[in-house]
């Protein structure tokens, strides 16, 4: 007989081991003179367990502010500073606090209902660890866990190119090596591929300048640069373009091949 797992209701309690795993709760808790802060009795927790214990609850929600980057009062009401004994944790007056409850079942859901059925964790000979899903996997430390290319075409918009760049330089500043964002050789060459297939070719040779100040040696950044400027119909600029990502890979046989088309095109 095959036995189907049953689904857990949306609005069922985690256990505190799947709160705890969401969260990839942290052992380390606030100064005790914060603690005594913090009641022994929780109010209006509507997906943690009721009877969770004060060490628990605390360590769950620092797993948040590390998962996230965050402080407590990104979802509950209080101010910086004040102490926890006037915080109205409590309400649900903000945001944040309701998509938090979403995301711990979702988190739950993946690694109860989803995960335990990839093909690899029904094969006894793998030795590898389980797959988990946790705060952390999508956040990286960033409260909003968007693509850095995303977030530039976003700022791009809303903002326009020269305040798009600025953001860029403050994220490179706050969050490289942190693995937050990708500042990785191909991550504006992405960008700009998508600038330049939406008619957006100052943005995109922009940004793929702005590439070249970090990767100067780039020959997908040269590349790129190439096929912008002959969307742009600077063919001179296209040529000399790959002319120097051929001369920094002078075996690349396609670089080569597009190299003799723009020059016959050009003549």
């Amino acid at each position: 007989m095959v036995r189907t797992r049953r689904r857990r209701r949306p609005g069922r309690r985690l256990s505190l081991g799947a709160a705890l795993l969401a969260a990839v709760a942290s052992p380390l808790f606030p100064a005790s003179t914060l603690r005594a802060q913090i009641p022994s009795k929780f109010e209006n927790l509507k997906v943690l367990p009721k009877d969770i214990s004060r060490d628990s609850l605390v360590s769950v929600m620092r797993g948040f502010a590390l998962g996230l980057g965050v402080r407590c009062q990104f979802c509950h009401v209080g101010k910086e500073g004040q102490p926890f004994s006037k915080w109205n944790f409590k309400s649900d007056d903000k945001a944040a606090k309701r998509k938090a409850r979403f995301m711990l079942r979702m988190v739950d859901y993946l690694n109860r209902e989803r995960l335990p059925t990839l093909p690899a964790r029904a094969d006894a000979s793998r030795e590898d660890p389980p797959v988990t899903v946790t705060c952390r996997t999508c956040h990286r430390g960033i409260p909003v866990p968007r693509p850095l290319g995303d977030v530039l075409e976003l700022a791009a918009r809303r903002s326009g190119l020269d305040s798009a760049v600025a953001v860029y330089g403050d994220l490179r500043r706050r969050y490289y090596g942190s693995g937050s964002y990708d500042f990785g050789e191909r991550t504006l060459v992405e960008l700009a591929d998508r600038l330049v297939d939406s008619k957006r070719i100052p943005e995109a040779v922009r940004f793929l300048q702005l590439n070249l100040e970090q990767y100067p040696e780039s020959v997908p950044t040269y590349v790129a640069l190439s096929r912008a400027h002959e969307a742009a119909g600077d063919r001179s600029a296209a040529v000399a373009a790959l002319e120097k990502a051929t001369s920094l890979r002078p075996d690349d046989r396609r670089i080569r091949s597009e190299l003799e088309r723009l020059r016959k095109e050009g003549t």
